[in-house]
């Protein structure tokens, strides 16, 4: 268990639709595409070109605020991608038979352009994505989203790596991708989401969000108001059974790097994020079943999610 005299018990506050409203503020009318930010996702492989399919399907991202967003996977499965992205642009990587190989011609103008980039959704275990995460950490100065086989590949790093990145960092790990990260058990992070998104939180110096049936935000707690505004854990049980299917970490990857791109509050944007996502969930299953539902319906949902959070707030 968490020893509590270095990891305290920290306060948790559930959010609600109106503390995801901030994150959404009235257009003037003079704005244009590139006052909401850009955003990348940066996923896919030949056995898993659908995870990087539905954190960008039906624009997840640009329906949850950005401005613009693009797709970067391996050139093998852009094909597949090309037909289910229309305002979204797409980056070919450098692959071999579909899997990705790590190019820093590829990812360096990536990191560049980009005001947040999600990085890891079926992209695959390899050495090149231990690469290509390495390569963010150290060159890119934005806000990173993590997570899938990106956390995987991150757990093989020594802390140390993770703590001097440049990036604002924003790890959405389950259960056991935070206990291969953390080195904690399952057992123990699920007797204590809470102070365990915390103490992971201040080891890294990133935003954690763990996710479960109720997922919990933490921020470090040396970090600045940029990161998180409050202190405390930030936490949300929105969500449903149906939600236990292959894909739901994957739209909700889309829907944190189009809420952090202009967030004041990362901690906050992660955990809306969650909001946002589990709502969609929500009404995904009062339409189907939580058998029938898929992913793919939660990603469907999400603009009218938001529609009713600008709308009644």
């Amino acid at each position: 268990m968490l020893n509590s005299d270095f990891v305290k018990q920290p306060t948790v506050k559930y959010i609600s639709a109106e503390d995801c409203r901030r994150l959404f503020p009235e257009r003037p009318a003079d704005c244009h595409k590139g006052n909401f930010g850009y955003t990348a996702l940066i996923g896919g492989s030949i056995e898993y070109s659908g995870a990087i399919r539905l954190a960008a399907m039906a624009n997840a991202a640009m329906r949850s605020g950005a401005g613009v967003a693009t797709i970067a996977a391996p050139r093998l499965i852009c094909p597949v991608i090309a037909p289910q992205i229309l305002e979204a642009t797409l980056i070919p990587l450098s692959d071999e038979d579909g899997d990705l190989v790590f190019s820093e011609e590829d990812f360096g103008p990536i990191a560049a352009k980009y005001d947040t980039i999600a990085f890891g959704m079926g992209i695959g275990n390899s050495g090149e994505t231990l690469k290509a995460i390495e390569y963010l950490l150290t060159n890119y100065d934005k806000t990173l989203i993590v997570d899938a086989d990106g956390l995987n590949a991150m757990s093989l790093l020594d802390h140390s790596i993770i703590r001097n990145s440049r990036a604002r960092l924003i790890l959405t790990p389950h259960l056991k991708e935070f206990s291969r990260l953390s080195g904690m058990s399952v057992a123990d992070a699920k007797a204590d989401p809470a102070r365990a998104a915390s103490y992971l939180a201040d080891e890294l110096e990133a935003v954690v969000l763990l996710k479960g049936s109720t997922t919990y935000v933490a921020g470090p707690s040396s970090g600045d108001s940029a990161v998180h505004s409050e202190p405390g854990v930030l936490a949300t049980d929105r969500g449903c059974p149906g939600m236990a299917t292959a894909g739901s970490g994957d739209v909700l990857s889309g829907i944190i790097s189009a809420l952090a791109v202009n967030a004041d509050d990362l901690v906050l944007a992660a955990a809306c994020s969650a909001y946002i996502n589990g709502a969609a969930g929500e009404l995904a299953e009062s339409r189907r079943s939580a058998i029938t539902m898929t992913s793919a319906d939660t990603a469907g949902c999400i603009a009218e999610v938001i529609e009713s959070i600008i709308r009644e707030s």
